[in-house]
Parts: structure tokens; C-alpha cells; sequence
């Protein structure tokens, strides 16, 4: 899942202090700042199941102290990632005929 989140930035440590504490739990397999109109960072994170990534974000990522909010995008179906593709190329590409 990727998680936006919309944090306040610490007095003298910017965004990098919550950052810190994010990103060192074993869940989060990414961490960016980024330049958004409503959110500050994109966190990927990893879970055996949706209901075990709710209860992370609910849990540990919302209540963190600095976070004023989230938005969770749950990814379906990986086509392309870090220039692999993950398309059979065997599957049947004939068009349906109908009579």
C-alpha cells in the first residue's frame, strides 16, 4: 500500500525528525518526501494482508505525534515496477467473436 501522509515539521529538524521515526518501522519498505499540494510523504508500506495495514496506519502512522493526516491507496495489480514487467506475454490476445 502507499500511504500520503500530511505532516507538521518539527522546530529545527524539519520534516527529518518524523521521518526518523517512520521509516525504522520494519513495515515501511519506503519513505519520500514529496513536493504535493495536501501531503508531505509517501510511505510504502507492506502487510500479509489489508486488514494488517489498516491496524498499522491506524495504529502506529495516525497517532504519531506531527501527523495530521492520512490517505491509504491500496495497489491492485503491478504491471511495470523498477523496469520489469509483469505481464505474461503469453496470454491469448484474439478478440472475442460473437455471432
Amino acid at each position: 500500500a502507499e500511504i500520503e501522509l500530511s505532516v507538521q515539521p518539527e522546530r529545527e529538524h524539519g520534516f527529518d525528525g518524523i521521518a526518523d521515526r517512520i521509516y525504522r518501522f520494519p513495515q515501511v519498505k519506503s519513505l519520500y518526501l514529496m513536493s504535493a499540494d495536501n501531503y508531505d510523504l509517501k510511505v510504502v508500506v507492506e502487510g500479509d494482508n489489508n486488514q494488517e495495514i489498516f491496524n498499522f496506519v491506524a495504529r502506529k502512522l495516525a497517532t504519531l505525534q506531527g501527523v495530521r493526516a492520512t490517505r491509504t491507496h491500496f495497489l491492485m495489480q503491478i504491471y511495470k515496477e523498477n523496469d520489469i514487467v509483469y505481464v505474461d506475454d503469453d496470454r491469448d490476445n484474439r478478440e472475442a467473436f460473437s455471432s
